[in-house]
């Protein structure tokens, strides 16, 4: 008997519980480090508390989940900090450009969303977090990112995809666009600014869109407003008037 999308899910996920990353003093496993992460959230990447919809039609995948001390106060304080955080109130508005389905009105990870979107990152692990002169954790304060970390673990986005089946994919940032180009056999552009705004076909017939990040960072070499015009591009395409 062919198995479903959940018991599949599942499966990923008790095999992502065991993974160690090469770089495990840069590189954390949530479910390693812990113990309340492990014990209530059957996912792989923090983000997925959010959406997690396996029947989703848009599959979002950013760059990474924060830090250790960031993840740690999330874990203590109910989310609350994710609420805030720029970056998902930014993605709230750059979704409801998309109109409905897909428009969303919170951040809030302790409610099921029933929402057809799945969110996850490139990067499935969590950056350890640098410590201050009391060697106590710099909340949001981590080593940048390195290529061979999203590229360690393509195999579980890979069969991620494969779970979900999603008709889109949004990849937001250079990690996660060259993931998807990893993944699929694609050759990147020489620059990822090539690749916005232009839907991509996808050798399973999926369809991706590439967006900049909208940190601080990313909204400071693109635009937020140019970065609006983005997904209202995505929009004429997966939800016209």
């Amino acid at each position: 008997m062919q198995k479903t999308k959940t018991q599949r899910y599942s499966e990923l996920v008790a095999q992502f519980k065991t993974y160690e990353f090469s770089d495990k003093e840069q590189l954390l496993n949530p479910h390693q480090i812990f113990k309340e992460f492990d014990l209530e959230y059957d996912v792989i990447n923090p983000w997925e508390i959010w959406h997690n919809n396996l029947d989703a039609e848009i599959m979002f995948i950013g760059q990474d989940f924060s830090d250790t001390a960031s993840l740690r106060k999330n874990l203590k304080e109910n989310w609350e900090k994710e609420k805030d955080l720029d970056t998902n109130q930014t993605i709230l508005e750059f979704f409801k450009r998309l109109g409905p389905p897909f428009s969303l009105h919170e951040v809030n990870y302790t409610v099921k969303s029933k929402q057809r979107l799945f969110f996850t990152n490139a990067i499935l692990g969590i950056k350890q977090s640098k410590l201050d002169k009391d060697n106590k954790e710099k909340e949001g304060m981590a080593n940048s990112v390195k290529d061979r970390w999203y590229l360690e673990t393509l195999p579980y986005l890979k069969e991620l995809i494969g779970i979900i089946e999603p008709k889109y994919i949004i990849a937001m940032g250079k990690k996660a666009y060259k993931a998807i180009c990893k993944i699929y056999n694609i050759i990147p552009k020489e620059t990822m600014f090539e690749a916005i705004g232009k839907p991509i076909e996808l050798s399973d017939d999926r369809i991706l869109f590439v967006v900049q990040h909208c940190s601080g960072l990313g909204c400071s070499t693109r635009a937020r407003n140019i970065q609006y015009s983005d997904w209202m591009e995505i929009r004429n395409i997966i939800n016209p008037a």
